[in-house]
């Protein structure tokens, strides 16, 4: 990572970036269907307790169980380790200064990013499919983040561009949702007997979680988006004869992308979270 060179812009560029990465995509995606099967047949055996709102409407609510919760859960917590920590290290390290123009920022290629980017992809478009067959994870909000999120990943895989922003809104975006698993899964299957050591763990996650969605998501990802737009805006006006009219077009698409997704974040944490909080707190 800290040996990592980036090259500025491509004086070669790659007909379709996205083609590099078919076979490896395809394979991780069959990777995670079968990792969500295997943890599917786990819940089965597990028989876990889920509360009483996520068995309704299921064929036999007594004997509710809902392993398709249990497995894809930890089956996104695969994803959101890998994404998480790739783009969590590099942005935080040493490597980080090699990025120091507009130019740089948004034409620069990074293996690290190209990489992460494949893995966004793939994660978002499997968790868009499997999101339509679990009812509490489909719903406008989430799929709408989950297509805006993929077209994102492919679109700078394709044309291997803006890999320095991808690792802070695709990488560093997802360390919190590390954490949202767990949160989640108290929440789907509640112990209220598990005792003392599960509940403050449990309370941990919540408070990381807050904390992270807040630092990244919200904060964060104004604050980088506000130099986003900068070096746009920079490299549109200084070198409007060199860049390509399919890389202008992609730039425009991604500011529009960064708005929305930004934009969704603040929706879910101030009428979303804030409330859940206020609810955690008084109880």
């Amino acid at each position: 990572m800290a040996g990592e060179t980036i090259r500025v812009p491509s004086t070669n560029p790659i007909d379709s970036g996205f083609s590099r990465w078919r076979v490896q995509v395809l394979s991780a995606l069959a990777f995670l269907s079968v990792v969500y099967c295997i943890l599917y047949w786990v819940g089965t055996k597990l028989k876990l307790q889920p509360a009483e709102q996520y068995c309704e409407g299921q064929q036999d609510e007594e004997s509710c169980s809902r392993p398709d919760l249990f497995a894809f859960q930890f089956t996104a917590e695969v994803m959101q380790l890998f994404m998480g920590i790739t783009g969590g290290l590099w942005w935080h390290s040493n490597a980080r200064k090699l990025v120091k123009t507009p130019e740089a920022r948004l034409f620069g290629f990074l293996e690290t990013a190209d990489r992460l980017n494949a893995g966004i992809f793939v994660f978002q478009t499997w968790d868009f499919f499997f999101s339509i067959m679990i009812p509490e994870h489909a719903t406008m909000v989430f799929l709408t983040h989950h297509v805006l999120a993929a077209l994102t990943a492919y679109f700078s895989l394709e044309y291997q561009m803006v890999h320095y922003y991808a690792l802070f809104f695709g990488g560093c975006s997802e360390i919190s949702s590390i954490f949202l698993v767990f949160c989640d899964f108290d929440v789907y299957f509640p112990a209220d007997n598990h005792g003392p050591v599960w509940k403050l763990f449990i309370t941990f996650n919540q408070a990381m979680f807050a904390l992270l969605f807040l630092w990244f998501r919200v904060i964060g990802w104004w604050i980088v988006s506000y130099q986003l737009w900068k070096d746009v805006f920079h490299v549109m006006k200084q070198n409007e004869q060199v860049v390509s009219r399919n890389k202008t077009r992609f730039l425009h698409v991604f500011l529009f992308m960064d708005l929305a997704l930004g934009l969704l974040q603040v929706y879910w944490f101030v009428w979303g979270m804030i409330p859940k909080m206020i609810e955690i707190l008084q109880a």
